[in-house]
């Protein structure tokens, strides 16, 4: 069996946090040590699309179709966010949780989704579901926000900005559920 020859990939993340009087925001940079190209981040998932861009490019040929090069985080929709769920999914966070869970946006860019947790993995769903066990409702904006980390949950739900029905210990929990920021 012959051994494919891998290309060594190095990289240097700087990273920071800038606090506000209502949050904290992770940013930096990422520098590739053998180009010497460096590349600011705003947020968590935006710094783990820096690194997956240049270790694609480094080396594999294969590519994960929901990770879009250069995808600017503004340019991100609610469609966008919902379809990368079951990515950001942490089953270790989620055990012993069959659920399913409405998505109900309005607006620019809204629509119904609905995502099932089930043994372990999350799928995604367009439409309503014949039975949630929790729906929520909110702007697609707002609901990108909080994917994103821009906008806390709790305080959306606390200013009228999220609407939930059904279990609400459910969905207090769900952010737990998912890698968010």
């Amino acid at each position: 069996m012959e051994r494919q020859r891998q290309r060594a990939i190095a990289f240097v993340v700087r990273i920071w946090l800038e606090e506000t009087q209502s949050e904290g925001r992770l940013r930096g940079e990422v520098a590739d040590l053998h180009t010497g190209e460096t590349r600011p981040f705003a947020n968590e998932i935006h710094l783990l699309r820096c690194l997956w861009t240049w270790i694609r490019r480094a080396g594999s040929r294969r590519s994960i179709p929901f990770i879009q090069e250069e995808e600017p985080m503004s340019s991100l929709t609610a469609r966008d966010v919902i379809m990368r769920m079951p990515e950001a999914f942490q089953p270790d966070k989620a055990q012993g949780v069959n659920a399913t869970i409405q998505y109900s946006l309005t607006g620019e860019g809204g629509g119904d989704w609905y995502i099932v947790i089930a043994e372990g993995a999350c799928s995604v769903h367009e439409g309503k579901a014949e039975k949630a066990d929790v729906t929520l409702t909110m702007d697609a904006q707002d609901f990108v926000d909080i994917a994103t980390g821009k906008l806390d949950a709790m305080k959306a739900f606390m200013g009228g900005k999220l609407k939930v029905s059904g279990n609400m210990m459910l969905a207090t929990r769900l952010t737990s559920f998912f890698r968010i920021g």
